[in-house]
């Protein structure tokens, strides 16, 4: 079976699996082992964690490519373009190289029924196979322990930070997340653990594999003085780095994790020069990404209550202009109440609506949550670019608009914004 575009193929891979969370690692092994993958020996990262894993991924990668390796990193989900969840040397892949894999899969796949997602990472990793990139960057997609990346044999694993979000698949407290996360540890090789909750987890988790585990004020730690940034690992120093003003304390973290992790690695550790031009250059679409329009938009893809309490951290550190809307929708798993405290005395008038997959919230239990906390001024909208005209049409003064809640969110909008300047 063929398709000429990516998009018949994405089409075709919605179909297979009924489920679209299905989580088993049985499906996607005994297709991985038919595949011709060839996995560099060294330099191959696993990054899960609640939140964080999007940036850490991408410093790791950056001080790779800079460092003149060919790099390879898989992320998901994608905001505007498929394309995004594979890059090659920083690029995004192009259609070919995704259907290339994708009927390299088919080919050998038979009838074991892979969700969209397996499709998704086992297509990434025969493109950096067949890009012969010598350092992956691989981003877990849910979870750990059964979590299709997770086949992998990494030479480093990392987890940046254990919250509450997808407790339906994961559990319903911190100790047994983190149980499942950890299971992305592998024998004899190093996991970072860039978190302070849920130690004996990580600890019995890391003993069962096998794994040396270096945890966070323990065996290294990152701390900033006066926006100065400096790092202490198990041999290795960093100091005096200038990190962007607006960074929150989650992103401090993420770079904590990622130095440790190089260090782990025993490849490379970047010189204080080169993490500072990566850090002078950084940004990652759809993390606090700025959008300077007629209004400041602030596009965000925090989705659950510790995300938004690193936003509004975020936010405070900036100094905008103390006039704030926000456009905002949710999944119906997220902790809704939890969320919307990061910003209630902050927003003055709130743009909610669905998004375009049944898992959104409906406006009116949006709105009737919003109400029991006491926020007000609520207009509503039918999708997320329905809400960017109601914004236009209501709110006659914003110096800046907060885009957050979901990726399903983020990405319209921020999609519709660029192709207005023409960017896309």
């Amino acid at each position: 079976m063929g398709f000429s575009t990516l998009n018949e193929w994405l089409e075709f891979q919605q179909g297979i699996n009924p489920k679209e969370i299905d989580l088993s690692l049985e499906r996607v092994k005994t297709v991985f082992e038919r595949l011709q993958i060839n996995i560099p020996e060294k330099n191959v990262f696993l990054i899960g964690g609640t939140n964080g894993k999007g940036t850490t991924t991408s410093i790791l990668e950056q001080l790779f490519r800079k460092s003149g390796y060919k790099t390879g990193a898989f992320t998901s989900p994608h905001l505007t373009q498929y394309n995004e969840r594979v890059r090659i040397n920083l690029n995004h892949s192009s259609d070919k190289d995704w259907i290339s894999a994708f009927e390299t899969i088919e080919n050998v796949r038979g009838d074991i029924p892979l969700t969209y997602f397996e499709f998704s990472a086992l297509a990434a990793f025969q493109i950096l196979s067949n890009c012969d990139c010598d350092a992956w960057l691989i981003e877990v997609g849910l979870g750990g322990r059964l979590d299709a990346t997770n086949i992998i044999e990494s030479s480093v694993s990392l987890l940046t930070s254990i919250a509450m979000d997808h407790e339906e698949w994961l559990g319903d407290s911190i100790d047994k997340i983190a149980t499942e996360k950890v299971g992305i540890a592998k024998m004899n090789r190093p996991l970072i653990f860039g978190d302070l909750v849920a130690v004996d987890e990580i600890k019995k988790g890391c003993f069962e594999k096998g794994a040396e585990l270096r945890r966070k004020e323990h065996d290294f730690k990152g701390f900033v003085d006066r926006n100065h940034f400096f790092f202490k690992g198990v041999s290795q120093r960093i100091s005096d780095i200038v990190i962007p003003k607006s960074w929150g304390d989650g992103e401090i973290d993420n770079l904590t994790t990622a130095l440790a992790a190089m260090e782990a690695n025993e490849e490379f550790f970047p010189s204080d020069d080169l993490l500072q031009e990566v850090l002078d250059e950084f940004n990652l679409p759809g993390r606090f990404e700025i959008l300077d329009m007629s209004q400041r938009w602030i596009l965000d893809v925090a989705h659950n209550p510790s995300a938004a309490n690193n936003l509004r951290q975020r936010i405070d550190r900036s100094n905008f202009d103390a006039d704030y809307a926000m456009i905002f929708s949710m999944m119906k798993d997220k902790q809704l109440e939890l969320y919307l405290n990061a910003f209630k005395d902050l927003i003055h008038t709130w743009i909610i609506c669905e998004m375009e997959t049944e898992r959104s919230l409906k406006v009116e239990k949006i709105k009737n949550e919003m109400s029991k906390i006491g926020i007000e001024n609520i207009y509503s909208a039918t999708s997320p670019l329905d809400a960017i005209k109601t914004l236009e049409k209501n709110v006659s003064i914003s110096n800046n608009v907060i885009v957050s809640g979901s990726f399903e969110l983020v990405g319209p909008i921020r999609e519709f914004l660029l192709n207005s300047q023409g960017r896309l």
